[in-house]
C-alpha cells in the first residue's frame, strides 16, 4: 500500500486505468445467466475517498466476481495472454459436431514479460516460504495467493469477536509449467481459523491432489 501511495497518490487514474487495461471493470459476457457486473472506483467519482488508494492496492474498494480474478491469474499462468472463460468445447449431435468453440483473447498482454516473471516468482513464493506454505508439497509446484477479506454489516466493521470472513486461495498448478487453475472461496469460516491459508488453502491442495 505504501509503495502505490507513494507512485500514483498524485495520480490515482493511472492506477485505476492499470486495473481497467485488465479488463476486470467489464463483465466476461459467460453463456450462462447471472454473471455478477464488477465495480471499479474512480477518482473524482462520490465512490472516491482519501483511503481509497491504498485499500485498492489490497483488493478492498472494488467489486469483481471470483471468476474475474481466476481470469487474471490464467493469464499469469498463460505467459500474459488472458482468455475468455468458456464451460463449454463443442456442440455435437448424432457424433457430429455441430459447432467447435475456438479460444477468445481478451487481452493478448497483461503486462511486460519482466513483470510477469517477476510476478510468477512471487506467487510461487507466497507457497514456497509465504502465508500459503501449508500448501508446499514435493509432488508438484503450487503458485497463488492466500485472501482474508472482512464482510461489512450495514455498512460497518465489526470488531474481531463478532467480525463475519471471507476466506480464499487462488492459484495454478505446476507452477513452473502451469495446466490447471482453480480458486476457493469460503463464505464465513469459523472465528477459529478465518484465514485464506487455513480455510480454503486445504481444498484448494485437495482439489489439485
Amino acid at each position: 500500500s505504501k509503495v502505490i501511495y507513494k507512485h500514483y497518490a498524485n495520480q490515482p487514474e493511472k492506477f485505476v486505468d492499470g486495473l481497467c487495461h485488465l479488463g476486470i471493470n467489464q463483465p466476461l459476457h459467460l453463456s450462462i445467466p447471472g454473471e455478477g457486473s464488477p465495480m471499479i472506483p474512480s477518482p473524482g467519482t462520490n465512490g472516491w475517498y482519501g483511503t481509497t488508494l491504498p485499500w485498492l492496492s489490497v483488493g478492498y474498494g472494488l467489486t469483481i466476481t471470483p471468476l474475474q480474478t481466476l481470469t487474471i491469474y490464467n493469464a499469469v499462468a498463460n505467459n500474459g495472454v488472458m482468455v475468455k472463460p468458456q464451460l463449454v468445447d463443442a456442440i455435437t449431435k448424432d457424433g457430429k459436431t455441430i459447432k467447435k468453440f475456438q479460444p477468445v483473447i481478451m487481452n493478448p498482454s497483461i503486462c511486460s514479460s519482466s513483470t510477469l516473471k517477476k510476478l510468477r516468482k512471487m506467487l510461487e513464493g507466497v507457497v514456497l516460504r509465504g502465508t500459503a506454505s501449508n500448501l508446499k508439497n514435493t509432488v508438484y509446484s503450487i503458485a497463488g495467493k492466500t485472501g482474508t477479506a472482512q464482510i461489512a454489516s450495514k455498512g460497518q466493521y465489526k470488531v474481531e469477536a463478532k467480525a463475519n470472513y471471507r476466506a480464499s486461495f487462488v492459484g495454478y498448478f505446476p507452477a513452473e509449467n502451469p495446466e490447471y487453475s482453480c480458486i476457493v472461496i469460503v463464505n464465513s469460516p469459523s472465528t477459529d481459523g478465518y484465514y485464506g491459508n487455513i480455510t480454503a488453502g486445504p481444498i484448494f491442495r485437495e482439489i489439485a491432489d
